[in-house]
């Protein structure tokens, strides 16, 4: 077993390198099978087919991968699991979980073990690029629904790996008395939490030293980059994934963008049903590569990214993201209708972040934003005028501003702070 998991390491280790016309090898070499497979054994997938009037063999290239309909999430929560998972895979076997429902209602999805194993490897592989040694004690911080269940890797790490596994549900004082008992050489958490802590940190004018610092599941602001540079001492790598594809893309040394995983999924960027531009906003469209218990085939994830057709300095030849750029759904809309990514508002609509430890922007109406702010006793508040004038500039002067002031923002029932959001 162990010399198998080296083996699948080397494999995904070299995989980084690959050139663009190989990598597309590698993916198309793994998307036929699984694309037959679904047609034959997964009756959703056979459907939306037999709908579209195509079978597998016509899909003879990655670009015919647009003849596929889209799957969404609201059609797959309509159906019963057994209509969605394969009828040849011994679902007993397989690892039962569901994505957070922080925007929504959850998914129920089922990973063959195979998947499941290869999420590991994937995580692996961007620790050891960035730096992890595997006698490096590491703390994760988030939500114990998620708190990883045994695996064969996960065995083989249990070994090799020190890793403490805390909750997120818990307050900054709690992590901070952990961390410091436990002096981790890594951290990994939620970028509102890993936020939190730094800001804690930074008020009590304390450090925490650990040699790396791992966030993701939310957007990392600008503020939390920053306070978390500021408390730890590094900056944090920030990761993008998700419960139905796990690791997707991810930060380097360099932080120019995230490579994406495109060994394990392709991800497609969507505007009105067409591929956009590299350096265009899109919506994200995936189709895992591994998993045959429950295949998700052209699946929008409803986030938005933005592609560049770059190369990082690193060496790492993976495709690039810009920057996530959010839930589709918690982009705010003008009074004319435009639609505000999330990543528009860090720092806006201050000019910097002085005085203000949490913001928190939500629209409750088509002309009514809140926006809630925790601030220093030596806030000036002649900046909330100005900070209304220009959200009135940005979304229209008919937009309704009101500032809260409050001790704290709280976390949601998934353990994060979603720090912009729309309730309409």
């Amino acid at each position: 077993m162990a010399f198998h998991i080296l083996e699948t390491l080397s494999n995904l280790w070299n995989n980084l390198f690959l050139e663009g016309p190989k990598l597309g090898k590698l993916q198309w070499k793994k998307l036929k099978p699984l694309l037959k497979h679904s047609y034959e054994n997964v009756p959703f997938y056979h459907r939306k087919f037999d709908q579209a009037k195509i079978k597998p063999d016509d899909i003879r290239t990655l670009e015919d991968l647009g003849k596929i309909p889209f799957t969404t999430k609201t059609e797959l929560q309509r159906l019963p699991l057994e209509y969605l998972t394969a009828r040849n895979i011994d679902l007993e076997a397989c690892t039962k979980t569901r994505t957070s429902g922080s925007t929504g209602t959850p998914l129920n999805l089922l990973l063959d073990r195979r998947t499941v194993d290869h999420s590991g490897y994937l995580w692996a592989r961007m620790y050891m690029r960035n730096g992890l040694r595997i006698w490096d004690k590491m703390v994760v911080i988030r939500d114990p629904n998620y708190f990883p269940k045994k695996s064969r890797l996960q065995n083989l790490q249990d070994h090799l790996i020190k890793r403490k596994y805390i909750s997120a549900f818990e307050d900054a004082e709690h992590h901070i008395r952990i961390l410091k008992q436990y002096r981790p050489e890594a951290i990994k958490g939620y970028s509102s939490s890993l936020g939190e802590i730094a800001r804690v940190l930074k008020d009590r004018g304390e450090h925490i030293r650990p040699r790396l610092v791992f966030t993701g599941a939310a957007i990392l602001t600008r503020l939390a980059r920053s306070l978390i540079g500021e408390s730890f001492g590094v900056e944090p790598f920030d990761n993008y994934g998700t419960m139905e594809f796990s690791l997707l893309a991810w930060e380097c040394k360099k932080h120019i963008g995230y490579h994406v995983n495109a060994d394990s999924v392709v991800m497609e960027f969507i505007h009105e049903d067409e591929n956009v531009a590299a350096g265009e906003r899109g919506e994200v469209v995936c189709t895992g590569l591994t998993n045959y218990a429950m295949p998700l085939i052209r699946y929008k994830l409803d986030d938005v990214a933005i592609p560049i057709d770059e190369e990082c300095s690193c060496g790492v030849k993976l495709p690039l993201l810009k920057s996530v750029e959010g839930r589709l759904n918690d982009f705010l809309i003008a009074t004319n209708g435009r639609r505000i990514p999330p990543s528009r508002f860090y720092p806006f609509p201050f000019d910097d972040y002085v005085g203000i430890r949490q913001f928190k922007v939500t629209q409750t109406g088509s002309d009514r934003l809140v926006v809630q702010l925790a601030v220093e006793k030596d806030f000036d508040f002649s900046r909330l005028e100005k900070a209304r004038l220009k959200i009135q500039e940005l979304f229209g002067v008919d937009m309704q501003v009101r500032f809260d002031i409050v001790e704290k923002i709280e976390i949601d029932k998934t353990g994060k702070i979603r720090p912009i959001s729309r309730l309409f």
